[in-house]
């Protein structure tokens, strides 16, 4: 999970009438191409039989619960949209949905307990930066046999290759969401100031083309920061390597022959840090950018900023144009590449203490393949959150916006399987075909797959990050001078233990490759 910065936030629903020609039509739970699975017969024990074609009907009843983190309020009509939800899942395979939205601020505190197994809890979503620790401790289940049984519908939509990515050990413990596996570093702007000063975006292709816009937005609009940087540095938004987890440590070019580095140590990052500093003292950069929580995006929004670097997608524009209030342009610097992290961003889990694993994997089954599903879950209910306005085309209800509708969806990287998910009218209607494309051409980086397990080094990890805190957004944002703080940086590193981190990480990398 490459925080992929931080994190776009859309909603999501599906028609009632499919819904309730689902919730009728008697189908079975036999491997259809709708989504279906084959069902177990289950004893009085909760053992399944070897039989794989029975209905819905013959399989006892289970609640499924799901824990979901949400960024902003809970949306007050999240028991309706699980209602909506259950009474599909009811007519597939027997069971009710169990929706636990839970606030990003309280996210790990209440996963960590219900993880624990003192709360039911059977299926849950995890960020891919915790996914290898949450393995190593034992809190999630393997999946493999389950996905065998219940889960091909996942392993189609997903994709072999793409699925092993979240091998650990190789071994399955979660299904990675599907959304974009790949990203491109970029810089967008606001259109209304391209086209004023005549810039053609298709021209600008590496920093030096984006430095002279910058100076344009410095000469002409006083008052205004050409590039924003805040929340983030503007590194965050120019990434050239695999940082294969964590960053200590990264493979430059995406390869460079599967030897681990320290990046903070190559000219490379000397040359970046040293154009932020430029930029600083050009007045690109806001003074405050070293200690501003404000997302670039947000800045844009209040009319304090132009510009800013990002990492970018099929459908990035009209995402940030939603974010900023304004349309925006963009600039692509690099090729798309893909890394495991930016495919285990997110992933579904099933509890290691859940008490029916099998249905949880069937509804799971459900979430990637099962198209009324997914949009209940991505935009709530057709008629009260949205209106149809082609086929896979909608919108606000009549007095309906933004600001009123009852159910936010968290997020659709965080859905099961966004690429069945509607479109919304002011988004390109060919937005998912053109995002499974981008991520099956996209460059794949050599250590693809490879899943980095930080547990021998957490004391170095801990120290690494305390140095990171006091040295690395000064740096990127260009607020102090590299030639007095890059080398401090480097030396505080290697005290706080970076070459064992990147010692240990090499060691579990050659020990993959030998094994792959």
């Amino acid at each position: 999970m490459k925080k992929s910065g931080v994190l776009s936030l859309l909603l999501i629903v599906v028609m009632i009438v499919a819904l309730l020609a689902a919730c009728s039509s008697g189908q079975n739970a036999g491997g259809g191409s709708d989504g279906s699975v084959s069902a177990p017969r289950e004893t009085g024990s909760g053992e399944p039989s070897a039989a794989a074609d029975e209905t819905a009907r013959d399989l006892e009843p289970y609640e499924i619960t799901m824990a979901m983190p949400v960024f902003g309020a809970i949306p007050a009509d999240m028991d309706e949209v699980a209602a909506e939800i259950s009474k599909i899942a009811k007519a597939k395979i027997n069971a009710t949905v169990n929706i636990l939205p839970i606030s990003i601020g309280a996210w790990q505190q209440q996963m960590n307990l219900m993880m624990s197994g003192s709360e039911k809890l059977d299926l849950a979503f995890v960020f891919g930066q915790g996914y290898a620790s949450q393995v190593a401790s034992g809190k999630l289940l393997q999946l493999d046999e389950l996905l065998a049984k219940y889960g091909q519908g996942i392993v189609n939509a997903v994709g072999p290759d793409f699925l092993e990515a979240a091998a650990i050990e190789g071994k399955i413990y979660g299904v990675p969401t599907l959304k974009d596996y790949a990203f491109n570093s970029g810089f967008i702007m606001r259109k209304d100031l391209a086209e004023k000063y005549g810039i053609d975006m298709s021209s600008i292709k590496t920093l030096d083309d984006v430095e002279k816009v910058l100076q344009t937005i410095k000469d002409n609009e006083p008052g205004m920061t050409p590039l924003a940087a805040g929340l983030q540095t503007p590194l965050h938004g120019n990434v050239t390597y695999d940082d294969l987890g964590d960053g200590y440590g990264v493979l430059p070019g995406f390869d460079n022959g599967l030897q681990v580095v320290n990046y903070y140590e190559t000219d490379e990052y000397a040359d970046f840090v040293k154009r932020m500093r430029r930029w600083f003292q050009a007045g690109y950069i806001s003074k405050d950018a070293a200690t501003s929580q404000v997302p670039a995006a947000e800045q844009v929004k209040a009319g304090k900023a132009a510009g800013y670097l990002a990492l970018m997608k099929p459908g990035f524009e009209q995402q940030e144009a939603r974010i900023t209030g304004t349309e925006m342009v963009s600039a692509v610097l690099t090729p798309a590449y893909s890394t495991t992290l930016k495919i285990t961003t997110a992933l579904w889990t099933i509890a290691h203490h859940s008490e029916n694993p099998e249905r949880a994997m069937m509804f799971l089954n459900l979430m990637y393949t099962d198209k009324d599903i997914v949009n209940l879950l991505l935009w709530g209910i057709e008629g009260k959150h949205y209106v149809k306005v082609s086929d896979n085309v909608i919108d606000y209800p009549p007095g309906v916006d933004a600001k009123n509708v009852g159910y936010v969806t968290p997020g659709n990287w965080i859905i099961g399987n966004a690429f069945l998910g509607y479109t919304f009218v002011n988004e390109d209607p060919d937005l998912w075909v053109k995002m499974r494309q981008f991520n099956e051409q996209a460059i794949k980086s050599k250590a693809l797959g490879f899943a980095y397990n930080p547990e021998p080094v957490m004391n170095e990890l801990t120290a690494l990050q305390n140095v990171m805190d006091q040295y690395k957004k000064v740096l990127e944002t260009g607020t102090v001078d590299p030639d007095e703080k890059l080398l401090e940086f480097i030396s505080k590193l290697k005290a706080a233990g970076i070459d064992k981190v990147i010692a240990e990480k090499q060691s579990q990398l050659d020990e993959w490759a030998a094994n792959k």
